[in-house]
């Protein structure tokens, strides 16, 4: 067991792989033959990166791997710099393979107890300062002029589809201006297998316009070949070229992630997750709570402000924009921290987040 994950380079894994023995290649390339059957080329090549980095940390045969060897990788993973979103691929994938393995999983493995999968996103890029507000979406459309780049943003937008599930839309499942507007869209998701319905309003005109010039049976057909999906390449950048024309950096899952944040905020639950896809209620995930509801959670349950007299009342104004903007830092470099504030604002509870948070080997102070 290596003593800690190592930060691999480009083309290392490609030079490890090839160092194996070949009953060791051939197992690995057994399993990917066996997830090809639903995964896609890049699933496949991420599915090959992460086993590679599995029995190189483990530093064991596939077929000696036992549960002290999966749990000495778990620390050492959860020990790392990688991000929580990616962890969790890591550790789904690992988890998949000794399954396909070992016949005995269960009972080797004590039913994966250890393998604990965290709701994770990078909290860099998608948080309540990134997500899109109504007068962004607006700006980007107005600034547009290309009718198939701007009928693909809005219906990404106002649909919450995956980039996938948008590219891969065929005419046939897409029932334009049903009433008042609406157009149905008949989603079948690869990822999670099930079928959903879901609908925008803004985007119909300029589908309906599409429509009427359409000579592909693909809604978004590929630049180069007609009767193909948009290529993935090519989603991501005509989302970001529209953005960059605006001063924004954005990319397709944050339109996603915006329209959950949107449909959980304001939706039951269970409506929200049917209209996203999602297997499970994800409102924790995408419901985030905003940085006024923090503000005001706190005001009001750590600092009391009610009803002022009027000789108290100047100061405690000036407090209380000391206070907002205190919290307004929080919200910007701890967003974690401040959602917990919300759920519990108590001054033990923030100091135990804090201390969990303090890099090992510095002292309270």
């Amino acid at each position: 067991m290596k003593e800690s994950y190592p930060r691999y380079v480009r083309f290392g894994l490609e030079k490890i792989y090839k160092g194996w023995p070949p009953s060791e290649v051939e197992q690995l390339e057994q399993f990917v033959s066996y997830c090809a059957i639903g995964a896609a080329a890049r699933k496949l090549g991420d599915i090959r990166r992460t086993l590679i980095q599995f029995r190189d940390v483990v530093e064991e045969d596939f077929s000696d791997i036992d549960l002290q060897d999966l749990r000495g990788f778990l620390a050492l993973l959860n020990g790392s710099d990688r991000k929580e979103y990616t962890r969790n691929g890591i550790k789904a994938h690992v988890r998949r393979f000794l399954k396909w393995r070992f016949k005995d999983w269960s009972q080797r493995f004590e039913e994966f107890r250890d393998v604990k999968l965290k709701n994770g996103f990078n909290e860099e890029r998608i948080n309540e300062g990134t997500l899109l507000t109504k007068e962004q979406v607006e700006a980007i459309v107005n600034r547009e002029t290309d009718l198939v780049r701007k009928a693909f943003f809005l219906t990404l937008y106002e649909s919450g589809l995956r980039p996938k599930e948008l590219t891969t839309l065929k005419w046939k499942s897409a029932h334009l201006n049903t009433g008042e507007g609406i157009s149905e869209l008949h989603i079948f998701a690869t990822k999670t297998s099930r079928a959903r319905t879901v609908f925008v309003n803004g985007a119909t005109p300029y589908l309906q316009k599409l429509f009427e010039m359409a000579q592909s049976e693909y809604v978004f057909p590929s630049l180069a070949k007609n009767n193909e999906p948009l290529a993935k390449v090519t989603c991501h950048r005509w989302i970001k070229e529209m953005g960059a024309a605006v001063g924004l950096e954005i990319f397709p899952y944050l339109l996603r992630h915006t329209r959950a944040h949107e449909l959980y905020s304001k939706m039951p639950s269970k409506v929200a997750q049917k209209l996203m896809g999602h297997n499970s209620d994800m409102s924790e995930i995408y419901a985030h709570i905003s940085s006024r509801d923090i503000k005001d959670s706190v005001l009001k349950t750590v600092y009391n402000v009610g009803d002022l007299s009027k000789e108290k009342e100047h100061p405690l104004e000036l407090e209380v924009a000391r206070l907002r903007k205190a919290m307004d830092l929080v919200c910007q470099k701890f967003p974690d921290i401040a959602r917990i504030i919300a759920q519990n604002p108590s001054e033990e509870n923030v100091e135990e987040q804090i201390r969990k948070r303090r890099p090992k080997g510095t002292l309270d102070v």
